[in-house]
């Protein structure tokens, strides 16, 4: 597959998660919208599961080419060094607010995980690559009890990304304040 195929297909991921949810993003829809040939789309995925699970891999890379821009280490051991270094890593790992898209497969993968058979495995080791993401970040950041602020973040991360991705009232200006007020509680 080349990779305007590839970038074909990924968009008609996401542009029929967003319009149709997750169960309707068939193989035969993807090829469709994408003007693929659905053969080609079976050969290279075998399944919708392998469809999705390649789209949330595409985003694994995403969220991992964004914290490669934040950098490994705060600038220096200021809380306020220490404090942006947070928060530049949890906007990191929400994607980029403003594509709702990408939050709303991202968003839709994880719920689907919990009630699609199969896809288990895939989603609890992306649970596990951001726990160890986080986890290492507040490590970082000098953050005294790791493991409690791990769930505390993780639990803020998931809650902005589902009402950014279900806008009800959430923006990204309200959820720059939110995540800036939390890591402000626990960087001093």
């Amino acid at each position: 597959m080349t990779p305007d195929e590839h970038s074909a297909t990924f968009d008609a991921v996401l542009d029929l998660v967003t319009s149709r949810g997750i169960t309707e993003t068939t193989l035969r829809r993807v090829a469709d919208h994408s003007g693929l040939d659905g053969k080609t789309l079976r050969r290279r995925y075998g399944s919708q599961y392998g469809l999705l699970m390649t789209a949330a891999k595409e985003l694994e890379l995403d969220r991992d080419r964004r914290l490669a821009a934040v950098g490994s280490e705060p600038r220096s051991d200021s809380a306020a060094d220490r404090r942006a270094y947070l928060e530049a890593v949890t906007h990191a790992l929400l994607l980029d607010p403003a594509d709702r898209r990408r939050l709303l497969l991202r968003t839709e993968i994880v719920a689907s995980a919990r009630l699609v058979h199969g896809m288990e495995v895939e989603t609890r080791e992306m649970d596990r690559s951001t726990r160890a993401i986080v986890a290492a970040a507040l490590t970082r950041a000098g953050v005294a009890e790791v493991e409690l602020e791990v769930e505390r973040l993780l639990a803020l991360i998931s809650g902005l990304a589902f009402a950014l991705a279900y806008p009800h009232g959430a923006d990204e200006r309200t959820a720059d304040r939110v995540v800036r007020h939390h890591i402000a509680s626990i960087v001093h």
